[in-house]
């Protein structure tokens, strides 16, 4: 296996990998991955966190959030009462933040209250 050393670490380097409880290495690898992708190489979906208002899913697993979705969105929508998009964000909001609490529980995610969310938990 190759290895890179570096000496002479910028201290923001330091204090970015404290920051999301990284080791040097793994935030160097993320570093270095990023690089990659933006001079154009592939990546797995895996390989990077969702950004706002994306998924990173394959064409099998997107469609399944969608039915899934879909499924949700019904079930909680009443025939007696309209259901605004607020509200049925409300309803997400809970169902998001119990299934986020359960991966905190099985040690996939942390929730860092100085950052104000959730991060997930390096498999290194």
């Amino acid at each position: 296996m190759a290895r890179l050393n570096v000496h002479n670490i910028p201290e923001e380097w330091i204090e970015e990998a404290d920051q999301r409880d990284l080791t040097l290495g793994e935030y160097g690898r993320r570093m270095i991955r990023a690089g990659r992708r933006q001079f154009g190489h592939d990546y797995e979906p895996y390989e990077t966190s969702a950004t706002p208002k994306t998924l990173k899913l394959d064409e099998i697993s997107k469609s399944e959030v969608d039915t899934q979705l879909k499924e949700w969105i019904y079930t909680n929508l009443s025939t007696d009462e309209a259901l605004d998009i607020e509200g049925l964000l409300d309803l997400l909001e809970d169902d998001l933040i119990e299934t986020a609490d359960g991966l905190c529980d099985q040690g996939k995610a942390k929730y860092r209250r100085s950052e104000g969310g959730y991060t997930k938990v390096s498999d290194e």
